[in-house]
């Protein structure tokens, strides 16, 4: 059961590595597409997605640290850092008269 586990992960990572780093594009060149729903439900969804391979991933007796694992792992933490930013903005804008 393990070794189909970590394959449905290994094929589940390379696009949400993907997704990581569009959101990154465009949360620079073009933030409006970001606050859509799509947008939102695409950052939301890959930063949970990204957070239960994470926990797979530390909760794995083998301790199988493998260079798609850890590039998830920082992507993920990227787009939550992205997301903190952007709320920071968000806050900071919404407070100036």
């Amino acid at each position: 059961m393990r070794s189909s586990l970590e394959r449905m992960v290994r094929v589940i990572a390379m696009p949400l590595i993907v997704v990581h780093l569009l959101i990154a594009y465009f949360w620079i060149f073009n933030w409006e597409k970001l606050t859509t729903d799509v947008g939102l439900i695409s950052w939301m969804g890959s930063i949970i997605l990204g957070l239960v391979i994470f926990t797979m991933n530390r909760k794995s007796k083998t301790s199988n640290q493998k260079l798609s694992y850890k590039i998830v792992t920082a992507t993920t933490f990227m787009t939550i850092l992205l997301g903190v930013f952007a709320l920071m903005i968000e806050f900071i804008t919404s407070s100036m008269p």
